[in-house]
């Protein structure tokens, strides 16, 4: 199977997708919504480690 880049663009929307869930789990957890706050952490642990694994990919196919 041919591997292929994945495109910054993407990496790049990953990224600010990320930061997004971090900051509204911060701000359920300042409103005291633990729940909605556990939901958003996971979410933003998740986007992070595809944005590393994105990088990481494009990376070793460049090499």
């Amino acid at each position: 199977m041919d591997k292929t880049k994945i495109h910054p663009l993407v990496i790049l929307n990953l990224f600010i997708n990320a930061i997004a869930m971090g900051m509204f789990a911060y701000d359920k957890y300042s409103e005291n919504q633990i729940g909605y706050s556990i939901t958003f952490i996971v979410l933003f642990v998740f986007f992070v480690s595809l944005t590393i694994y994105g990088l990481a990919r494009n990376s070793n196919i460049d090499q």
